[in-house]
């Protein structure tokens, strides 16, 4: 593995689904190269479904920050979605960042996702597992027709406190083992 792609779509920066990804990747060789894409920050704006997808010689004819993504998407090895669950699926932030995956699935595709390996981390302040059932649907099949492998699911509930789950040393280490797993 030579680099990782973290997609972060929480607006709140050190954020429980933040804490954890970092600490999933936190025994990455050195060697390993990180993208952070904080999505709250960077202008991405919706699909819009012109079916123009590399035309102009990009993925995308919108002339955003998704562009600086795509390049990060193509060369990645890993690719890790960070989402709080917002209403039983992905956050507002990260929702048209996975909309605009449409080019890789376009007939006239210069690139694809096929065999990256896809990591979803996310972080619920709902008390129920199945509470995750909406974004796992989602990440599965997004996954599915990409042709990208999962790698894992780290989905924890009863995080509602901003940075509460660094508190949780016992959960904090089985994050770090499932990250050198993937290593």
């Amino acid at each position: 593995m030579k680099k990782i792609t973290l997609i972060f779509g929480s607006p709140r920066k050190e954020g429980n689904s933040e804490i954890m990804a970092e600490q999933l990747i936190s025994s990455r060789p050195a060697e390993v190269e990180v993208d952070r894409f904080h999505v709250s920050e960077m202008k991405v704006g919706g699909c819009i479904d012109c079916r123009k997808c590399w035309s102009t010689g990009k993925p995308c004819v919108i002339d955003d920050d998704m562009q600086k993504l795509y390049e990060s998407l193509i060369s990645a090895d890993l690719i890790v979605f960070v989402t709080p669950l917002y209403w039983y699926s992905w956050s507002a932030q990260i929702k048209p960042v996975l909309d605009r995956l449409l080019p890789f699935m376009s007939d006239d595709a210069r690139a694809n996702l096929h065999g990256k390996k896809a990591v979803l981390v996310a972080s619920a302040g709902d008390d129920r597992e199945s509470c995750f059932q909406g974004l796992t649907f989602s990440f599965r099949e997004s996954c599915s027709l990409l042709g990208m492998e999962i790698a894992g699911e780290l989905v924890m509930i009863d995080l509602y406190e901003k940075g509460e789950i660094a508190g949780k040393g016992d959960v904090m280490e089985e994050i770090r083992r499932q990250g050198r797993d993937l290593f």
